[in-house]
């Protein structure tokens, strides 16, 4: 199990850095699944392209990216996938306007009615896209399923310190 797919550095650190990437995107890729937060909405106000589809393979590729950085898997994949999720989120940000943001009605949620975003959402995608750059260029770190195969985090040397 060592490609460049894989590869990786014997940083313990970089697990914290992949918890950072990866729970964000588990977490709202499960809620845009389940229809606790439906996606449906979110791209049609944006206006992107086919938003049945889009509504439906932009949450597995979360929770897909998700897995992979958590479990440090292929991280490097996760990592590209989480920033291909995120740039996406960035469009559908900056199409909505932040007043017209579809939001579950209090009296009914399946009804969706005009509301503000949380102003936090861009940061933490901006974060997500940041972390998991850095996941891409080192790789998953020692505490990771890339780190269990790697020649170089596993070569008899003591670990860096994190």
């Amino acid at each position: 199990m060592n490609n460049a797919l894989t590869k990786t550095t014997n940083q313990r650190h970089i697990a914290i850095i992949r918890i950072v990437a990866g729970a964000p995107l588990l977490m709202f890729g499960i809620m845009h699944l389940t229809g606790a937060m439906p996606m449906k909405p979110l791209v049609e106000a944006a206006g992107l392209p086919m938003p049945g589809i889009t509504a439906i393979i932009a949450p597995l590729a979360q929770v897909l990216a998700g897995i992979l950085l958590l479990s440090g898997a292929f991280a490097r994949v996760g990592a590209v996938v989480a920033i291909a999720t995120m740039l996406g989120a960035f469009i559908t940000h900056m199409k909505i306007p932040n007043d017209q943001w579809p939001t579950p009605s209090e009296l009914d949620p399946a009804i969706m009615v005009p509301g503000a975003e949380p102003t936090f959402m861009m940061a933490l995608a901006a974060v997500v896209i940041l972390t998991s750059a850095f996941v891409i260029f080192k790789g998953a770190g020692a505490w990771s399923v890339d780190g269990k195969g790697s020649a170089e985090s596993n070569n008899g040397l003591a670990p860096e310190s994190a």
